[in-house]
Parts: structure tokens; C-alpha cells; sequence
């Protein structure tokens, strides 16, 4: 077989199974596109590119044949980053486990998760009630991940807490409730205690009340008994008034 009747042969199998093809002497070459948000002009019109995208000219069958411009689609880097600022607060008083740690976002690629893990095993962005130790957390936009830690650790001092008032004194010599108890009253050693009737009259008034040395146990100053009734109370600490109500029964 003769070289034109081997050409003639290829051009008719070529047509009949559909497939089109071009020849070139000097095909395209792979190029890399300008800066972001670009465009540029190509034999098939206009076309808007990403920094980096190589492109390449391909052909596609037809009548007469046209030329599109394509970029590969390969993944972009990023150009932004995920920066967050972690808050932490250290316990006040020794067991008081009220330490805390709070993330803010600085610059993130999407909406933010959180994952604190064991003994927490929370995911907000805000953890508190913290007793001293190692906790760790991760932070994910769904592109960039952060896992870091926060050491939380305590003021060595001992704690303060909140005064509870008893609401009844029965001063009847059995050993139950003969003198008027305040929880965590010697967390306050600067205090004054006054104790007025139902008429507004002072009866009774100390300094440094500590439940068993001062302590009031149902008489007036001068030490006489006072009658069942409603009496109250005011409590001065730190700066702080504090008021309420206590019913002596003999």
C-alpha cells in the first residue's frame, strides 16, 4: 500500500468514528497566568485567571474545529491564615477552681470550631469553673487547624467565699443552734454585727464576730434574755452592707 492510499485510509476511519483531530506544527505551549483578578485575551475571547493557574490551549471537536482556553483548576494556597487570641484567668484563691479561658478570632478562612479536650470535653469558645492544670484545645476554620494548650494555676491565698446567714437561733441550752451561726464569717475578721428588734432599736452590736468567741446567743447587751420574736441583722464587710432576718424561739 502506497503513502497516499495509508493517509486516505486514516482520514476515513477518523470520520466515521466521530473523532476529529488538528494537526499543528507548533502546538501551545503551558503558561502561567497574571495576578489575581486578571484577565486576558485568547483566540477563544476573554478570560479570568488566578495568580499561579497554568493554562493551556486544547481543541474540541466541531465543524470547523474551535480553540478554548482552559486553566487546569490545581488548588490555590491560601493567602489568609487562622490567628486567634486566647484570654485565660488564674484561679483567685487556693481551691476555689474558678479559672477560666476565652478564644477570640483574629483573622480566620471560616466559621470557627472549638474542641477542649478530656477532662473538659466541651466546644464553646469560653471555659470556666477551672481548677490549676494543663488544658488542651484545638481551634479549625475548616482549613487551618490550631492545637495548643493553657496552663491555669491558682493565687495562693486562701478563698473567700459568701456569707450564709442562719434564719433561727434557740438559745435553750441543748446544743443546737444556742447561739446564731454565719457561714464563712471568719473569711471576714473586719466586721461588725448589730442586731436590732422589730421596732428598729439597737440590742445587740459586736466587732469581729467568729461564731464562738464573739457570737450572738439571744440577749441584748447587757446580757439579758431577749423574748421569742423576729430580729434583724446587719452585717458590715468590706465595704459592704449586708441585711436580713433571724427568728430566736427559746
Amino acid at each position: 500500500m502506497n503513502s497516499k492510499k495509508h493517509i486516505c485510509i486514516v482520514l476515513i476511519l477518523a470520520f466515521v468514528s466521530g473523532v476529529y483531530a488538528q494537526v499543528q506544527t507548533n502546538p501551545p505551549m503551558r503558561q502561567v497566568l497574571g495576578t489575581t483578578g486578571g484577565s486576558g485575551l485568547f483566540p477563544s475571547g476573554s478570560l479570568d485567571f488566578t495568580v499561579g493557574e497554568p493554562m493551556i490551549e486544547t481543541f474540541t471537536p466541531g465543524s470547523p474545529f474551535t480553540i478554548k482556553s482552559l486553566t487546569q483548576g490545581f488548588q490555590q494556597p491560601y493567602n489568609n491564615s487562622l490567628n486567634i487570641n486566647l484570654v485565660s484567668t488564674q484561679s483567685t484563691c487556693i481551691g476555689g477552681n474558678n479559672g477560666s479561658a476565652s478564644i477570640s478570632m483574629l483573622t480566620s478562612t471560616g466559621p470557627l470550631h472549638y474542641y477542649w479536650y478530656s477532662p473538659l470535653a466541651d466546644s464553646t469558645n469560653i471555659v470556666s469553673h477551672l481548677a490549676p492544670g494543663v488544658y488542651h484545645y484545638m481551634v479549625t476554620d475548616g482549613h487551618f487547624t490550631i492545637n495548643d494548650s493553657v496552663i491555669i494555676t491558682e493565687e495562693q491565698v486562701a478563698c473567700i467565699q459568701e456569707l450564709e446567714f442562719y434564719t433561727g437561733i434557740t438559745p435553750n441550752g441543748d446544743g443546737n443552734n444556742d447561739t446564731w451561726f454565719i457561714e464563712h464569717i471568719t473569711d471576714y475578721p473586719e466586721n461588725t454585727v448589730s442586731i436590732f428588734n422589730r421596732w428598729g432599736n439597737l440590742i445587740w452590736k459586736k466587732s469581729g464576730y467568729d461564731n464562738v468567741n464573739v457570737v450572738w446567743d439571744g440577749t441584748n447587751t447587757h446580757g439579758v434574755a431577749m423574748p421569742d420574736a423576729t430580729y434583724f441583722y446587719v452585717v458590715e464587710i468590706m465595704n459592704k452592707t449586708l441585711k436580713g432576718w433571724v427568728q430566736l424561739t427559746h
